[in-house]
């Protein structure tokens, strides 16, 4: 694709096949600082991918994912026939893991930008596992709230120190792959989740399944549900091993950590990292991710009211998830092309399925246009991810990474917590006004992120891991809404 005036819509800089042997594209031109303090390019960023670790994180995140997948279409089902609670509470406990993550998203990406992000995601991973098995503790709904916010505190800890562990195993020109492959595995993960929900709950429902006969539940259906959660947190508690032994953070980022230790310059407060493109990120992050928390309540709900089976549902997850699996070729194509247009088409066409999903009611036509939507997250995702590493310090990127996951989180809580009201009053369509809303983002938010796309295209690379750090610290010194590409 080219722009209006003729130009590449990619940085040259990135055009290079040779990742080894070209500078990364963030270090380019912008004049460094005296040589003698600053360490050289090669050692303070990847310069190849670190395939190794990457395919660990994929492999654990396939495992957690599938896990999580088995139990987010059954948990509202298990709240209302189970627990007997009232769609509002499980508005409200649905809300309860939004509130975790929203709390503690940027608090824990900030921690992994000073003290690692191995920690801190092994601490997320412990935390969720726990938080799931006490779901076969009880079956009183307010408790229910308290086990939801610790899984949202274990996700605010893994979400935003992961990707931005990725980013730092990546170099520029093959992120959105490296994102791609991670979003392809999540996601095939949730694939596999659903049916495998299914699977469980069938087996321990049955009184032939002599293994799942011996937990300490009579009720078939009961047993059912937790022996999913069981499941899910034993998945968790592996993946938790596997990375306490495996997981290893690159060389060039602990040395630069450790370098950046000494340094007794204040921390820029978060508001002086959030320049015009981040606060662009965090408007589509928020309006694209309010229906997702009205999705969690109410979608599983609106499909039974309209007669679907407990085994439609599970294809429902299952279509939306399946073309994700393709998300690893979205994220070649955006090392390729523009990431500004495949963030945005695909963001568009999702906010258009959740409104036609709050407007039918034909089940079939449902499958369809989860597929669609999966298709158009799988380009999309990959290309909003790399973007994004692209407009943020390299030094704070885990508080860029938790900032973004507030955004989402808190958007999600309103969703939940608005969308049973909503329900009451007009149905399926309180999915439909989620779309209505990430548009209203999108129109807000394009213009500032196709600016900053031709300014990268432009000149030819992305500002300096060491500019932009300290524009940012003089922009938190100076005034702390200062933008710091403007200065």
């Amino acid at each position: 694709m080219t722009f209006p005036n003729g130009q590449s819509d990619k940085p040259s800089a990135t055009a290079a096949p040779d990742a080894a042997s070209t500078p990364a594209p963030d270090a380019a031109s912008t004049p460094a600082p005296d040589a003698a303090t600053t360490p050289d390019a090669a050692t303070t960023r990847a310069t190849r991918t670190d395939v190794r670790q990457l395919m660990l994180v994929c492999a654990t995140q396939f495992l957690g994912w599938a896990g999580f997948g088995a139990i987010l279409p059954y948990l509202p089902i298990f709240l209302k026939e189970q627990a007997h609670a009232h769609v509002w509470m499980i508005g409200v406990i649905a809300s309860a893991y939004f509130v975790g993550t929203f709390l503690f998203s940027s608090p824990f990406g900030r921690l992994s930008d000073v003290i690692g992000r191995k920690p801190v995601i092994l601490f997320g991973s412990v935390l969720y596992a726990v938080a799931t098995f006490l779901f076969m503790t009880t079956r009183d709904p307010w408790w229910f709230l308290a086990f939801r916010f610790i899984e949202g505190m274990g996700a605010a800890a893994v979400g935003p120190a992961g990707n931005a562990f990725i980013a730092d195993i990546t170099p520029e020109e093959k992120r959105s792959s490296a994102y791609g492959w991670l979003i392809t595995a999540q996601f095939g993960g949730l694939v596999a989740g659903p049916l495998l929900g299914a699977a469980i709950m069938g087996l321990a429902s049955s009184p032939h399944a002599s293994v799942f006969a011996r937990l300490p539940w009579h009720d078939a259906d009961l047993r059912g549900f937790y022996a999913i959660f069981l499941i899910g947190s034993l998945t968790m508690a592996v993946i938790a091993v596997l990375l306490a032994l495996f997981l290893h953070e690159p060389a060039h980022v602990t040395r630069r950590r450790r370098e950046e230790g000494k340094d007794k310059t204040p921390k820029p407060s978060y508001r002086s990292l959030v320049t015009r493109p981040i606060f662009a990120f965090l408007l589509v992050a928020a309006t694209g991710h309010f229906a997702m928390g009205a999705w969690e309540v109410i979608w599983s709900i609106w499909l039974r009211h309209l007669g679907a089976s407990m085994r439609f549902v599970g294809w429902t997850w299952a279509a939306f998830s399946v073309p994700m699996l393709l998300s690893f070729l979205g994220g070649r194509l955006a090392d390729r092309g523009n990431r500004f247009w495949l963030m945005f088409s695909g963001y568009f066409i999702s906010a258009c399925c959740w409104i036609f999903y709050g407007t039918t009611s034909n089940l079939a036509a449902f499958l369809v246009v989860s597929v669609i939507e999966g298709f158009a997250v799988a380009w999309s995702f990959p290309a909003k991810l790399a973007f994004l590493v692209q407009c943020s310090p390299r030094r704070w990127m885990g508080t860029i990474q938790g900032m973004e996951t507030t955004a989402v989180q808190l958007a999600a809580l309103i969703g939940t917590l608005t969308a049973p009201l909503i329900y009451e009053v007009i149905g399926g369509y309180s999915i439909g006004v989620g779309g209505g809303v990430s548009l209203c983002g999108m129109a807000v938010a394009a213009p500032i992120l196709y600016r900053e796309w031709k300014r990268i295209v432009a000149s030819g690379e992305l500002i300096s891991t060491s500019e932009a750090e300290r524009l940012a610290s003089l922009a938190a010194a100076a005034s702390p809404v200062e933008d710091v590409h403007q200065l």
